[in-house]
């Protein structure tokens, strides 16, 4: 959940102490820079944090695990003796952390890329010879389970493990394509640019296809190291000071300047630019898709498959070779302000240089933003969904867009096809602006509180909609998973306490029961300069006075699914704040009461013998099973027993796949019309409207809707 502005928290702090927590200095070197953040990020989680954390050995302690694990997560850069010298710091990163002393960082990070050089020689010097696939050994999947390395030959040899790996894929995957059930007599292999591709029949000797898998993963590996070797120095200082923030809680980040920018945007669900989707491939920024009536598109001269050589800022800026950068660097030189121009030089498909010309423009996401279906059973009763990604936000800018806008608007499309009901579905929805929640919680009860808030000294503050009018009355269904977090279950709480509606879906929903707000780090000029820090300062409260922190919605129908047995909400998290009770509110209860016990009893029937989803239950508790596997073997024939195996159980769930709910889902009449045009636009709605022909959830909430009518 976030505050979309900061004067929340900065009302009870004076300017003076501001001016005391938030320094700007005159900076000289990176290293200054650096220090100062360090110090600001404490200062903003001394101060503001929800409950700061203590800064002691423990947390030191905590602090050099975690940066550790995600400086090198695979363990296959660092040794043993890298990780035993690291360690003698173990204890001391509370006491860095409050003197800015960078000399662990420094001496961490200096390490990686010496040995991320040796790395790429290691690799590059395994991949000139042959691999022996009748050699028995294995190769360890969760760098959990092995130690670093003691030697560079051992590190060597677990690159070789490695690689081997996965030139193994690529030898199984050239035979499933001459063995397999669609067999071809041929099959062409991608080479470089400057070759031909090479072609191989169930004729061509092994030692070949070998030799041209082990080719396709050097060229891979190649640009990996390119890429790795190319990663800026300000990308491991965001790993390293967010080692310390996330031991606050989990949702307390520090925010590099373009990781900021990157973050309004995705609230946003807008940018300014040419509306292009790039890819690296090889160190060229290659157009990979245009984005249908954006500036690019509009243009004509710019085709998937062109490779943008050079960036200019208008016809007076200086063109800058973008070869070999990283692609987020090449990506801020062509994203630019509404109404500028950028010049880019491309190389066509043909092998010719153009230079095109493009004034840059407002994108939108669509894929972001609210969309409606309308749903038919099998009687021609119509219900209306509505699936909401995010609680996205327009930052105060008056172009963009907000959710309860866009979702007002839904519902009366859908009011007009005469819907008998609405399922409002925000599985997978992470969250986003706690005003937006309050405002969509109020198109659905006339007026009353929404959700509780409460500083870390106790002051509260009751969100609630103050607005008589309801956008939509009828029967109501919210459809929740174990992703739907923050906004998310403020909304299916909220619903559930004033018995608005009936919460369907996953046992619980995330369990994320904090706010927070983003602070830039130069409080001085409140510019982004040195980045900003996006930390916890509230929890939240249903109505009923419950925290949904860690223990999230629990669905009034439960229904097992794909995160049943995954470790993915908050409570898998050691940081995450506690779980906690207020008191409730008095609220006025929804006018057109519903029995919810009995509404379960008739689901519970419904469900109880319903093989698809035994069926799914079964197939996530096999997955499970599969993702607990702790090694595979390395000899060919072995691993593809290991996968014929593991095929053949996968086989019993081949019908998931085939599964229809029988209902009949169509396009909104503003989605129809639209789509008439725009043949991306249909085809994405297409694609959504198919899967939810297979939703065994959306069936329940409609069977739940018709019950809800009774």
């Amino acid at each position: 959940m976030l505050v979309k502005k900061t004067y929340i928290l900065l009302s009870f702090l004076s300017m003076s102490l501001l001016a005391f927590c938030f320094c700007k200095p005159m900076l000289d070197n990176n290293d200054e820079k650096e220090k100062l953040v360090i110090k600001n990020t404490r200062n903003t989680l001394s101060y503001l944090h929800y409950k700061p954390a203590q800064i002691d050995d423990k947390f030191s302690e905590n602090v050099f695990n975690k940066y550790i694990e995600n400086l090198d997560p695979s363990k296959r850069f660092l040794l043993q003796s890298d990780f035993d010298a690291f360690k003698k710091d173990i204890h001391n990163l509370d006491d860095y952390f409050k003197t800015e002393n960078l000399a662990f960082y420094n001496q961490t990070v200096d390490t990686m890329y010496i040995r991320i050089e040796e790395a790429e020689k290691y690799a590059l010097e395994v991949l000139e010879k042959p691999f022996d696939f009748n050699k028995k050994e294995d190769l360890v999947l969760d760098p959990k389970n092995q130690p670093y390395a003691t030697t560079k030959a051992e590190a060597k040899e677990l690159w070789r493990k490695y690689l081997k790996y996965n030139v193994m894929l690529e030898i199984t995957s050239m035979q499933d394509d001459l063995e397999g059930k669609n067999a071809k007599d041929s099959v062409e292999i991608a080479s470089s640019e400057d070759e031909k591709p090479k072609k191989i029949t169930k004729d061509t000797p092994f030692a070949e296809i070998e030799k041209i898998a082990r080719e396709d993963v050097k060229d891979l590996i190649t640009d990996y190291f390119r890429r790795l070797k190319k990663r800026k120095r300000s990308t491991y200082f965001s790993l390293y000071v967010n080692s310390f923030t996330e031991q606050y809680d989990p949702h307390t980040s520090y925010f590099s300047p373009t990781d900021k920018e990157d973050f309004d945007v995705s609230m946003s669900g807008q940018l300014e630019g040419i509306g292009a989707k790039l890819q690296d491939k090889k160190g060229y920024a290659t157009i990979a898709e245009l984005v249908v009536g954006g500036p690019a598109w509009k243009g004509g001269k710019l085709e998937v498959g062109d490779q943008i050589i050079k960036v200019a800022q208008g016809k007076k800026g200086e063109p800058v070779n973008i070869v070999g950068m990283l692609l987020d660097e090449a990506i801020r030189l062509i994203r630019g302000k509404k109404g500028s121009e950028v010049i880019l030089t491309v190389k066509k498909k043909d092998g010719s240089t153009q230079d095109i010309s493009i004034i840059r423009d407002v994108i939108e996401h669509d894929e972001v933003f609210a969309r409606s279906a309308v749903v038919a059973d099998t009687n021609g009763d119509k219900y209306g969904v509505i699936y909401l990604p995010e609680f996205y936000t327009s930052m105060g800018d008056k172009e963009g867009r907000d959710p309860s806008v866009d979702i007002e608007k839904e519902i009366a499309l859908l009011k007009k096809e005469n819907i008998k009901g609405l399922v409002f579905d925000v599985r997978n929805n992470g969250g986003g602006s706690l005003e937006e929640v309050v405002q969509i919680s109020g198109l659905f009860i006339k007026n009353g509180p929404i959700v509780q808030v409460k500083r870390s000294d106790g002051m509260m503050k009751i969100h609630e909609d103050k607005d008589d009018n309801i956008a939509y009355d009828g029967p109501l269904v919210i459809l929740i998973n174990e992703l739907s977090a923050s906004a998310s279950e403020i909304l299916a709480a909220a619903m559930q306490d004033y018995g608005r509606a009936v919460v369907v879906g996953s046992p619980q929903s995330f369990g994320k029961g904090t706010v927070q707000t983003m602070l830039p780090l130069d409080q001085r000029t409140r510019s982004d300069e040195y980045g900003a820090i996006k930390l916890t300062i509230q929890k939240f409260y249903r109505v009923n006075g419950g925290s949904t922190q860690l223990k999230g919605v629990a669905s009034d129908i439960p229904m097992v699914d794909q995160f049943t047995y995954s470790e993915i909400n908050e409570g898998s998290r050691s940081e995450a704040l506690a779980w906690d009770q207020i008191g409730a509110l008095n609220i006025q209860k929804w006018n057109n009461p519903f029995d919810l016990n009995v509404i379960k009893a008739k689901s519970a029937a419904r469900l109880k013998n319903n093989q698809h989803l035994k069926m799914i239950d079964e197939s996530m508790q096999l997955v499970k099973k599969f993702e607990e596997t702790k090694k595979v073997p390395l000899n060919l024939e072995d691993y593809k027993a290991h996968r014929k195996d593991r095929e053949a159980k996968i086989k019993n769930f081949e019908d998931l796949d085939k599964y229809s709910n029988k209902l009949k889902i169509s396009m909104n009449a503003k989605d129809l019309a639209t789509s008439k045009n725009d043949t991306v636009f249909k085809a994405k709605r297409d694609n959504w409207i198919k899967g939810l022909g297979k939703d065994i959830y959306l069936e329940e909430s409609v069977n739940v809707l018709k019950d809800l009518r009774k």
